[in-house]
């Protein structure tokens, strides 16, 4: 399967480069301890992109094993300033992707003798090495519809990018670091809860209205958009109303009602209470309705679209 590229590349990955040059030289010869279970480990100051980006360029980004080195680059390095690390992430992002991407689209071609091992559901030694190198980048193999494919872990970005962010970005990657955790969608098919989806409408956004000026305003969009359009209209394989009485179900009745509840104040809140009382008054039977809000608020309907899986 073919990774869903991802919407989420650098918007200004360069701009605040000129406002770490106020920082003094002498800090680059500073040191920082950042105490983890078993270990201290002396993290060198960055104040500038310069080396980062000139080992980005030393590197293939067709070797997946690029990733575990610029990885390490991150668990021994600390820059100096919010901007400076965040544009070191989108540019790792970036980095990242294409090396993953371009692994699960080659992976067959590249490792045919393995992946008929893992079709049989054997181990020997090559497959363990494929498995720790893949888990060394901060990588799992997956399957959906009989193909395997490659992905982050779902710790893998807060973990290595948590003390080297911005407060915005941090909580951009809690929030993706749970949803990683627990597969969205297969297939057109919803396989979380439906309180579970409005949890995550809620979450991306009160994180849009906490970080207003956050670059990640694109992609928390993004989700905010695909988990509300899923709540409003379903997905092919995970329809709202019964197909024979075409009512509501009652367990999305119930989210609705849960939502309006308790986010009522929120934008997301609104839209929802204003769908629910159009479907009250036709006794929550289904009609065309649903295209008038979808309309006045730009959203869509997610009938015959794949979604992200995680």
């Amino acid at each position: 399967m073919k990774k869903l590229i991802y919407l989420f590349l650098v918007l200004a990955v360069f701009g605040c480069k000129e406002s770490s040059k106020q920082v003094e030289e002498t800090v680059v010869s500073k040191s920082v301890k950042s105490e983890t279970e078993n270990q201290v480990i002396e993290k060198e100051v960055q104040t500038n992109l310069d080396e980062y980006i000139s080992l980005l360029d030393s590197l293939n980004v067709y070797d997946i094993s690029s990733i575990k080195i610029l990885k390490n680059y991150f668990i021994n390095n600390l820059f100096v300033s919010n901007e400076l690390a965040d544009s070191a992430y989108y540019l790792f992002l970036e980095f990242f992707y294409t090396s993953q991407n371009n692994l699960t689209d080659s992976l067959e071609a590249k490792y045919p003798n393995l992946i008929e091992k893992l079709y049989r559901h054997e181990e020997d030694s090559e497959v363990r090495e494929f498995l720790g190198l893949l888990d060394d980048c901060g990588l799992d193999l997956f399957s959906t519809e009989g193909y395997f494919y490659v992905d982050v872990q779902p710790d893998f970005f807060y973990e290595t990018f948590k003390d080297n962010s911005s407060p915005s970005l941090k909580t951009f990657l809690q929030l993706r670091d749970r949803e990683l955790k627990n597969a969205f969608s297969e297939d057109a098919m919803l396989l979380i809860s439906f309180n579970d989806l409005a949890d995550r409408i809620y979450n991306w956004e009160k994180y849009l209205n906490d970080y207003p000026d956050t670059k990640l305003n694109n992609e928390a969009n993004y989700f905010l958009d695909i988990y509300l359009e899923t709540l409003l209209t379903g997905m092919d394989n995970t329809r709202l109303f019964d197909r024979e009485s075409r009512i509501l179900m009652p367990e999305v009745k119930q989210s609705y009602e849960s939502y309006i509840k308790n986010h009522a104040d929120s934008k997301s809140g609104m839209i929802i209470q204003e769908y629910y009382q159009i479907l009250k008054r036709n006794q929550f039977e289904y009609s065309d309705s649903i295209d008038y809000i979808l309309k006045k608020y730009n959203l869509s309907k997610m009938h015959g679209i794949q979604p992200h899986v995680r």
